[in-house]
């Protein structure tokens, strides 16, 4: 829609945009004090928050933007799932692993090491010695792999729910128009 001169900045949008292309112009006629504009570079970061706004023009963004919607309760539940995961192989990796190994000194050593193997990232900075060590990480990895496919059997369920209520509508809509336009007495006769 056309905005007049008057309406323009009066929405927080219009805001946001000034704000986010503002360290582009403060640099670009202040180039020598730059330096002391630091601080506008964190404005940068509403650049990206202007591509958001796209997502409103999409239909198939706005299917992705509202599976997530439907998924968040499921999702934090698995969130909580993971922490208290990593909460209780930490405490056992740090019972069996502080006299031993000198990478575990603290329980936070131990949940450090919980999150990188959860995550399957296994940085290799913290690694079990003891027997049992080893045999709490191997249990650990094993049940890491199986718990990070739930977020993606999740969001499939819930986009093939979603995809299937938009695809209805718009069928819905069609035979609509279709029967509408079949009962619209015809011009000749």
């Amino acid at each position: 829609a056309v905005v007049s001169t008057a309406e323009y900045g009066v929405s927080t949008q219009e805001y946001g945009d000034t704000f986010a292309v503002s360290p582009f112009y403060v640099e670009l006629f202040f180039p020598d004090n730059s330096d002391q504009f630091a601080g506008l570079r964190v404005l940068r970061v509403a650049r990206v928050m202007r591509v958001l706004k796209l997502i409103r023009r999409s239909k198939k963004l706005m299917t992705i933007a509202t599976v997530m919607k439907n998924c968040v309760s499921e999702l934090f539940l698995l969130i909580v799932i993971w922490t208290m995961g990593v909460i209780v192989f930490a405490m056992l990796m740090y019972t069996f692993e502080e006299r031993t190994n000198d990478n575990v000194k603290s329980v936070f050593d131990a949940m450090w090491w919980a999150v990188v193997t959860m995550s399957t990232v296994g940085y290799g900075d913290i690694t079990p010695i003891t027997v049992m060590g080893k045999l709490i990480g191997t249990i650990v990895v094993f049940l890491s792999m199986v718990f990070l496919a739930l977020p993606l059997t999740i969001i499939v369920s819930t986009f093939s729910k979603v995809y299937g209520n938009r695809k209805c509508m718009v069928m819905k809509k069609t035979r609509k128009k279709m029967f509408v336009s079949a009962n619209e007495p015809d011009e000749e006769g």
